[in-house]
């Protein structure tokens, strides 16, 4: 595509608003500038005529208009030198109040308004100048640019046939660039009602801004302007007369039958994007059959109301009678100034006024022919079926022809398709077949749920069962865990109570073990007394064995002296009885050592006994010390174990609070999970219960029981 055939962008896209309900692709006469192949519908801005029907149909603001109302205010106030040019749908848009606009544009600093409706009556010259000098087979009129882009991009053919001049703005601009010197090098500004009126300006040069009536509007409503508050001022130049109705369908037959009366015989007058379009299409297949007739001018306009419910003007809601009142009232006004009897004249004076302005050549028009940028490919019959498999139309009854798809033609959609500007799934028939194929699908997807249902609800109904029955342990656990914490609380107690005791009794356990010491060491010094004085009886006992050998012998001696004594008579006697006494002393002492004797053994047979019971005392002691100082030892450790339990008693209590405390938390979770558990098994029956409606309702085709169950969901 060559740069010279880009298309400036008239229509925005607001994705966020847009829903894809088609209605513009149904709006659209061209179709294939719309591109649905994606989440969103899409402008080929290069493919677009800019008819702007779209914004009109477009009921969620997701096509709006693009002009440069807000660009012209900017300069504006920038100290850019201005003129404006007002379309004659001005007195539609704003009645009884489109000179006070005139009066609001002065104010702002806008130098001179003219009336477009003065360039229209140029047209209309222009038009029958060129039937009379070429006398042409056909004249399609082109006031409207959505037409000129038409049929410079889709049928090129008709551009010979495309009236070789200017439209009834650019005649007005031209004007003033030729015949207003003063104004030559402003910049213009077009008040106009037209949408596509941006890219006639950007194709010839002339013409800086499109103001749309619509976005003007808007701007006054926004910064509270009334225009009742200024003054009514008229416009620049020579005054318009029939050609202010213009604006209205059959206005250029009303402009030109002043000058050529009866030319409505010979012209057709057609209007609206249902009708056009078509109309123009078909005389594109007929223009080279000699024996078709056409008429000799086609009057046609892309809106149904003409340009007073332009699609840049916001009137597209009103009546066609509401439309044009203002436009007859403004004509009617003109009427009155001429006087009946002086029509004659009165139109020779207008048409000198006329010719002053209009020149030969200067409002003429070449076009473009922009069929390059129309790249759609037409499939063959192969694969044209393929694109109908694709869209599940496997037979003529599968070719519905809605206009869901907004092509109101199966074959339409499947070029689109064919050229990746759409997909099935915008097809009614292809949603259709898949829903159909979906509630089948959903019948049997439900019949598997239903009957995973029952036995999720079996397996439901057993896992509520352990719930509860844990629900009962737990409750018993929890029990045993309070009942433990209080006697495991107790015991840690008596724990810390003995571990005090404990480290009470360990001194008296070094005492004992001290004491058994001692006592070890004294039964040592008993025993070795005793067997020191075993020893020292044992001396005595030889002594008292002396003195009875003594006293044996003494005894002897004593009856040796009595035998002596009784030799020596009377002599004797004396020594006799010392004898006698010496006698009993040594039998008393025989007998006293004798008892003595007796004695001593008894004693020393007592001290052996002693002596050895001592021994065996002694070593009884040293075992006995060696066991209380392994029982202190042991004792040692147990204590510091006690001590070691008392220091780790808190960690443990504090721990079984802990535990209780999760017990109990424990607990009051099971009881919520028994409360689920009953509230999962009452919505699972009531899914499968639902799940069978479902099934029913889907198989049955019943919308009511299924718009029940939905507004029960």
């Amino acid at each position: 595509m060559n740069k010279a055939d880009k298309l400036t962008q008239v229509i925005g896209i607001v994705d966020e608003k847009c829903i894809n309900c088609y209605a513009c692709v149904t709006a659209c006469p061209v179709k294939f500038c719309m591109d649905g192949s994606g989440e969103k519908l899409k402008i080929n801005h290069d493919l677009c005529i800019g008819c702007g029907h779209c914004t009109v149909v477009c009921r969620h603001n997701a096509r709006i208009p693009i002009d440069d109302t807000e660009k012209f205010f900017s300069d504006l106030k920038q100290g850019e030198k201005m003129i404006a040019v007002v379309a004659p749908a001005i007195a539609s848009v704003f009645p009884d109040e489109y000179l006070k606009f005139n009066g609001y544009l002065k104010s702002i600093g806008v130098k001179a308004v003219f009336d477009v409706s003065f360039g229209a009556e140029l047209t209309v010259i222009s038009y029958l100048n060129y039937v009379k000098e070429k006398n042409p087979k056909l004249v399609i009129a082109q006031p409207c640019p959505a037409i000129v882009s038409f049929l410079e991009i889709y049928h090129p053919e008709l551009l010979p046939h495309l009236a070789p001049a200017d439209s009834p703005m650019l005649h007005t601009i031209k004007m003033i660039k030729e015949y207003y010197p003063d104004y030559k090098n402003f910049k213009v500004a077009v008040i106009s009602p037209c949408i596509a009126k941006k890219r006639e300006f950007d194709e010839t040069g002339l013409g800086d801004y499109n103001i749309t009536m619509l976005l003007l509007k808007e701007y006054l409503k926004k910064n509270k302007i009334n225009l009742s508050s200024f003054p009514v001022t008229e416009y620049i130049g020579a005054p318009a007369e029939r050609a202010v109705t213009f604006s209205a369908p059959g206005g250029l037959l009303d402009t030109a039958e002043r000058f050529l009366p009866g030319i409505r015989r010979k012209t057709r007058k057609i209007e609206g994007t249902h009708a056009i379009y078509p109309y123009l299409e078909g005389i594109s297949k007929h223009i080279n059959k000699p024996e078709i007739e056409f008429p000799l001018i086609i009057d046609c306009l892309n809106c149904e109301l003409g340009c007073n419910g332009g699609p840049g003007t916001g009137n597209n809601h009103k009546e066609l009678d509401e439309l044009e009142s203002p436009i007859r009232k403004r004509s009617a006004m003109l009427e009155k100034k001429i006087n009946p009897r002086q029509q004659e004249s009165e139109f020779r004076r207008y048409h000198k006024i006329l010719k002053r302005f209009w020149k030969a050549g200067l409002y003429n028009r070449d076009y473009i022919n922009r069929s390059g940028n129309y790249k759609i490919k037409i499939p063959n019959d192969a694969e044209l079926k393929n694109v109908y498999e694709k869209m599940l139309k496997h037979s003529e009854a599968d070719l519905f022809h809605c206009t869901s798809c907004g092509y109101g033609d199966c074959y339409l959609m499947a070029i689109a398709i064919f050229n990746n500007l759409n997909k099935p799934d915008n097809c009614l028939h292809y949603t259709l077949s898949l829903l159909e194929k979906e509630k089948k699908t959903t019948v049997f997807i439900n019949r598997q749920l239903s009957s995973h249902i029952n036995r999720a609800l079996e397996v439901i109904e057993q896992i509520h069962n352990l719930v509860e029955h844990l629900h009962t342990v737990i409750n018993i656990q929890t029990d045993a865990v309070k009942d433990s914490s209080i006697v495991t609380e107790e015991m840690v107690g008596s724990l810390k109570t003995t571990s005090e005791l404990s480290r009470e009794k360990r001194e008296s356990i070094k005492q004992l073990i001290e004491h058994a010491t001692n006592g070890q060491e004294a039964m040592k010094e008993t025993v070795s007394a005793v067997q020191t004085i075993s020893e020292s009886v044992e001396g005595i006992g030889s002594a008292i064995k002396i003195i009875s050998v003594i006293a044996s012998n003494t005894n002897l001696l004593s009856m040796n002296a009595a035998i002596e004594a009784a030799h020596a008579g009377e002599a004797g006697k004396g020594f006799a009885v010392v004898a006698d006494e010496i006698r009993r002393l040594s039998e008393s002492t025989g007998s006293n050592s004798r008892n003595i004797a007796q004695t001593l053994s008894g004693i020393i047979s007592n001290i052996t006994t002693t002596s050895r019971r001592s021994s065996e005392t002694g070593a009884l002691i040293n075992v006995m010390a060696s066991e209380i100082n392994n029982f202190a030892q042991v004792m040692t450790g147990l204590i510091d174990t006690l001590s070691e339990l008392s220091s780790q008693s808190f960690g443990i209590t504090k721990s079984l609070g802990t535990l209780k405390e999760n017990s109990d938390n424990v607990k009051t979770d099971y009881d919520k999970m028994l409360q689920l558990t009953d509230k999962l098994r009452y919505d699972i029956n009531f899914l499968s219960a639902m799940s069978a409606d479902i099934v029913k309702a889907i198989e049955n085709n019943d919308q009511a029981l299924i718009q029940k169950l939905t507004n029960n969901a």
